[in-house]
């Protein structure tokens, strides 16, 4: 089995604004260490995957950035999109150029931008993943048990074994983010929150685009290799051709080629300032990132990019210091942040921020 990442890095992450900007969305942020997540991302598949293996789709205008974030990633694989299409597009793309990699070529579609701790489970993992989609010819997505009903992810419905003594299981239905009541019904069900991470052997996914997105299918048909000269054309009359609708939509919730192993690692998807409050918190409960001197502060998440954060007698904070940007919330309202992005739009000084 050889494994190919295929990391999805298109995002803007503008709930970890003030420090996430459009030039540097939250996939190139040192968050959960001194590297960016996208550098994090794929350290933690090796030894199993290489980074010459590994490709990463991505907004044109991030390629630069993208690419000196994983220098050892070939360039021909750093994809620029002309335009956001969500990640049908993206993911047939890399089908295609995979094809033919070998009959023992997996491509593994992972965000760039989660907390996912052990690596070493991961790994396990996605290794018996690999070895199920190659065997049975699926689709396996990566299933996380949930520790709490949340409202804010997909869940996947399990079905029965996909053969004795496997730990897949058969998808029996996706299920749209939930309201609270439904979302304990589903915990209480046995549901598993879909974590967008699945694989694929290239052939496959293509045989399922071609019937389940037909518009898709056509527009990849005479696609050069990524070398070629004319790449950037050729990417945008893909682009135009293509609708814009994400992979589960497009295929997942219409393949009868589904399944799903439960997931052995912890896994979160870092969506606000407040999921950083995680193991590495001190005994007053703080998770501090940077320079910070802190006296009677407890519960908080404190993150210092320049200069040194200073707080007294304050609970349940999240603050973050920027060179030119200091935010100051409720930890609990964290995932707010986005409406002060939206009305730094509206203003003219503050939307030179963002």
């Amino acid at each position: 089995m050889r494994l190919h990442p295929v990391i999805l890095a298109g995002g803007r992450g503008e709930r970890f604004w003030p420090l996430s900007r459009r030039a540097r969305p939250k996939q190139l942020l040192p968050l959960l260490s001194d590297r960016p997540m996208i550098a994090d991302t794929l350290a933690r598949l090796t030894p199993l995957a290489k980074p010459a293996d590994a490709w990463v789709i991505t907004a044109r205008d991030l390629e630069p950035a993208i690419r000196a974030a994983v220098p050892d990633v070939p360039a021909r694989q750093v994809i620029g999109e002309p335009t956001g299409k969500n990640t049908a597009p993206a993911v047939a793309l890399a089908a295609w150029w995979l094809r033919g990699a070998g009959p023992d070529a997996v491509a593994a579609v992972l965000p760039s931008d989660h907390r996912i701790e052990p690596a070493d489970a991961l790994r396990r993992d996605l290794e018996e993943a690999a070895g199920v989609a190659l065997e049975r010819r699926a689709i396996v997505v990566l299933g996380i048990p949930p520790t709490h009903p949340e409202t804010g992810y997909g869940y996947i419905e399990t079905g029965e074994l996909a053969a004795p003594g496997s730990r897949a299981r058969r998808v029996a239905a996706f299920r749209e983010k939930p309201d609270r009541d439904t979302a304990a019904r589903y915990v209480t069900a046995g549901h598993l929150w879909n974590a967008g991470m699945f694989l694929f052997s290239p052939e496959v996914m293509l045989e399922e685009i071609r019937v389940h997105a037909p518009e898709i299918g056509a527009a990849l048909e005479g696609l050069p290799d990524p070398a070629a000269p004319d790449l950037e054309r050729a990417l945008e009359r893909y682009y135009a051709a293509v609708p814009s609708i994400s992979i589960d939509y497009a295929v997942m919730e219409r393949t009868r080629n589904a399944l799903v192993l439960p997931a052995r690692f912890g896994w979160d998807d870092l969506g606000s300032w407040a999921a950083l409050a995680g193991s590495d918190r001190n005994q007053a409960g703080n998770t501090v990132r940077g320079r910070a001197l802190l006296e009677d502060v407890a519960g908080s998440v404190v993150f210092a990019e320049d200069g040194l954060v200073a707080a007294l007698g304050v609970r349940d904070l999240v603050i973050v210091r920027t060179g030119d940007v200091t935010l100051v919330c409720p930890r609990e309202r964290a995932q707010e942040v986005r409406a002060l992005v939206e009305r730094a739009r509206k203003e003219p000084d503050a939307s030179k921020l963002l």
